[in-house]
């Protein structure tokens, strides 16, 4: 990380992907139980639906990821998508109240968005393509802080400005790796593989390169 900076800001947005989701685990729960009016049993429910959209929303944007771009998938589906569903979060159960169909798509539109977040996992080897596993450690690591920033944000900020300013902490740490996203260029040795491919196709079925008889 010392030597490839890059490679230190894409597991720094690898912690605050993922930070709000277990910030908000700490914090909603209260939330939606003694605030908004939901059951405990209700709660759980809209967990799992918010889970379940992230499962299948992970394959999606994969897919996605490889057609429009690593970078633009996750600056827009991911970071700016989970600033907006992270105010949702706050915002559409205090004015909806215990409608559990409101909250269960503001939970499913945070899950998804979450996932939007998925090309970094390829986006991060592609920074030190010399030094891959050295990459992924550093991801690996940006993802086990997060489940430590999330709360460490939760404990400092619930007291003084409450769930509507943990929302909007979230929002803008989500905001912010929209903007470091973009320093996140894929180093110029990535192309290697693919220049490695097209030697390969230029060799024929006798091992002689092509023009080489």
């Amino acid at each position: 990380m010392r030597r490839r900076p890059r490679v230190a800001v894409g597991a720094a947005v690898r912690v605050f992907s993922t930070g709000s989701q277990f910030g908000f685990l700490v914090c909603l729960p209260f939330f939606f139980t003694e605030t908004v009016g939901f059951s405990t049993s209700a709660w759980l429910r809209l967990l799992s639906v918010m889970f379940a959209a992230n499962i299948f929303a992970n394959l999606f944007f994969g897919a996605v990821g490889d057609r429009l771009g690593w970078q633009r998938t996750m600056t827009w589906f991911g970071a700016v998508a989970c600033a907006v569903t992270c105010l949702g979060l706050y915002y559409v159960p205090v004015l909806a109240g215990p409608h559990f169909l409101a909250c269960a798509i503001a939970a499913a539109l945070y899950g998804i968005a979450l996932a939007g977040y998925v090309p970094i996992s390829a986006l991060i080897p592609a920074l030190a393509p010399r030094h891959k596993g050295q990459a992924m450690s550093a991801l690996n690591l940006g993802a086990g802080a997060s489940t430590f920033a999330g709360p460490a944000v939760v404990a400092v900020a619930l007291g003084p400005v409450g769930v509507q300013g943990i929302a909007w902490i979230f929002a803008v740490l989500h905001l912010a790796t929209a903007v470091a996203i973009r320093f996140l260029e894929p180093d110029p040795e990535f192309t290697a593989p693919a220049a490695e491919s097209s030697t390969v196709a230029a060799v024929d079925d006798t091992g002689v390169p092509a023009g080489r008889h």
